[in-house]
């Protein structure tokens, strides 16, 4: 049986060496394309919606809604009824988007935009990709997006200097699609995409029936004191991430509150990083990948992370790297420092045989992915096992492992022998047992 054991430890130094090179390549953020590995991009939307956007004038459906920027009625021929045979409306000014939402309003020339108990309409996306710099986007009230199975994205941004604040919420209503599994497509909630210098603070999502966020080629960028819930699905819900990461560079995800059911955090590439001060609950934990690509880019390259100050609740991994079989990355230069344990399976997963055809483990560490200069300090909690390790790592050298060997600690490393290889695992910690 698994004995459950309190752990408090000080690993000085965890060094993995998988030196598939010795040269490591300068990390740049690559924005040529609008794409992830290993993710479905989303079908262009070419379908309006039978729906209505308001805003905030007394000349439109919504007799109510006061509106100080400008409104085109040759933008709304046509009965809303028939709203796939409209153009969308295009809005100026201070701009609010209420009701029934018609696919690809124009809110180019808002400088603010208040989004409110908005209605997006099945297999639509709320497209916020076209903003002036310095753009404001308020969510207030519920705002929610109808059931159906595509890949998204349920909200696309792009911008530079904007600022995207609460206190609303946006509902991704997964609860329908959760059952269905892994084998059909799920849209992603909420892509940032190229932005720059921007901040995200202060609203929530709720019931993601997919991953949470795609945060893809942007830089400088903030987020900040978001809850993202989809407790509901514990059970049944899969691959709701909370953060997905690629190509971006000097980005800070800080003080927001995850309860989900796959990585809190999960890194595919990017430069500069700093995840600190969130609480991740039913999580698989903070996680590195999986990880890898036909060949050695920044697309499949993790440099310079920190992690520290988070708390990670009744999940299935503290912090874990999870490189691919047989393709090519490079992890280096992590940092975890001082981060909590409560009810965790393993503290510490390090494998380098993930499956990305199988979504799972293989056992065949057969990964070319280098991890080098991984450092923990301060990791404290409680846990079932400390670590969970299965790494293959290449060197010119001759083979070697070297181990701290544990008490009621179960650590699997597996090699494989081509030519001169070795492996390094340096364990130094500190732990106590109950």
């Amino acid at each position: 049986f698994l004995r459950l054991f309190a752990v408090s430890l000080l690993v000085a130094s965890t060094t993995i060496i998988d030196a598939g090179t010795n040269n490591l390549p300068q990390v740049q953020v690559d924005s040529s394309s609008d794409y992830k590995q290993g993710e479905v991009m989303p079908a262009d939307q070419t379908a309006a919606s039978s729906a209505e956007v308001s805003q905030e004038s007394p000349t439109q459906g919504n007799p109510s809604q006061t509106n100080s920027g400008n409104y085109d009625p040759a933008q709304h021929s046509g009965s809303y009824g028939e709203s796939q045979k409209q153009t969308p409306p295009v809005f100026t000014g201070k701009c609010t988007l209420t009701g029934d939402y018609v696919n690809n309003t124009d809110v180019s020339a808002c400088n603010t935009i208040v989004i409110d108990s908005l209605r997006v309409p099945a297999g639509v996306q709320l497209n916020l990709t076209q903003l002036q710099d310095n753009a404001k986007i308020k969510f207030q009230g519920t705002s929610t997006f109808g059931p159906k199975l595509w890949s998204g994205p349920l909200v696309k941004v792009r911008g530079n200097n904007i600022t995207v604040t609460g206190p609303g919420t946006l509902d991704g209503q997964g609860a329908w699609c959760w059952p269905q599994g892994r084998k059909v497509t799920k849209p992603v909630s909420f892509r940032i995409l190229e932005t720059n210098y921007s901040t995200f603070s202060g609203f929530k999502m709720l019931n993601m029936p997919y991953r949470t966020f795609n945060v893809w080629d942007s830089s400088y960028t903030t987020i900040n004191g978001l809850t993202l819930n989809s407790s509901a699905g514990d059970g049944v819900a899969k691959n709701t991430d909370g953060f997905d990461l690629s190509r971006n560079n000097h980005l800070t995800i800080t003080k927001n509150r995850i309860y989900n059911q796959d990585d809190c955090l999960a890194m595919q590439s990017s430069a500069n990083t700093v995840y600190s001060d969130n609480y991740c609950s039913g999580s698989h934990g903070i996680s590195i990948g999986s990880l890898g690509g036909p060949v050695l880019n920044s697309s499949y390259t993790v440099n310079g992370l920190k992690v520290t100050g988070n708390t990670i609740v009744n999940s299935t991994n503290g912090i874990r790297i999870k490189t691919t079989i047989d393709l090519q990355g490079l992890v280096t230069n992590a940092v975890y420092t001082n981060n909590q344990l409560v009810n965790v399976t393993n503290a510490i997963v390090m494998h380098s045989d993930y499956n990305k055809t199988k979504g799972g483990y293989s056992g065949k560490p057969t990964s070319l992915v280098a991890i080098k200069n991984i450092k923990i300090n301060g990791l404290k909690g409680t846990a079932t096992n400390l670590y969970d390790l299965l790494v293959t790592v290449k060197e010119k050298s001759q083979q070697q492992v070297y181990f701290l060997a544990i008490p009621f600690l179960r650590v699997l490393c597996s090699t494989r022998r081509r030519g001169r290889e070795k492996i390094y695992v340096l364990l130094l910690l500190f732990f106590y047992c109950d």
